[in-house]
């Protein structure tokens, strides 16, 4: 009498039998991703391993599919709710108080987040150079760049032929 396979052979069968065309059928749609759906739907079939029937090649790309779809839409998401919240960090951070012009505003909003957050560090917050690299984690002379060059960003922005200087924060050492 031969005894019956145990969970682990029956799942190594399956896996050694269909893996290559799970695989490959998750690559001919993205290619960058046919590992990761591989192995996700091989996970699914581990844990429902007495849900699979006969023939498993159908189920276990049905199985891919499913995983490959959940990823798309999970991607879908996140990129939507990066976007929502790039739009109301912007939102945010030219509107934090009434004191801020409608033009400072509309310049602010249309710097780059990197540029936004030297001129606001030096502006709202009050910090000079050296307290700026420390908030940012740069030399002095990268923060005292990267001041010069936002402020020389708004100044255009605004329509200003000279940055001024903005806030308290200073640039000399």
């Amino acid at each position: 009498m031969e005894s019956a396979p145990t969970r682990t052979e029956r799942f190594d069968r399956l896996f050694a039998a269909h893996f290559d065309e799970v695989r490959a059928y998750a690559w001919r749609r993205d290619p960058a991703t046919a590992d990761d759906v591989a192995a996700e739907s091989f996970l699914v079939a581990w844990r429902r391993l007495d849900d699979v029937p006969a023939d498993p090649l159908p189920w276990l790309i049905g199985v891919a599919r499913n995983v490959r779809l959940n990823a798309l839409r999970s991607e879908r998401r996140r990129a939507a709710l990066d976007a929502r919240l790039a739009r109301t960090a912007a939102q945010e951070a030219v509107e934090p108080e009434h004191w801020v012009s409608e033009d400072v505003g509309a310049a602010l909003a249309a710097l780059s987040e990197r540029d936004r957050e030297v001129v606001l560090l030096a502006a709202w917050e009050g910090l000079d150079t050296a307290g700026i690299a420390r908030a940012l984690g740069c030399s002095r002379a990268n923060a005292s760049l990267r001041l010069f060059r936002a402020r020389k960003r708004l100044a255009a922005l605004l329509d200003d032929p000279a940055p001024a200087p903005i806030g308290g924060a200073s640039d000399a050492c």
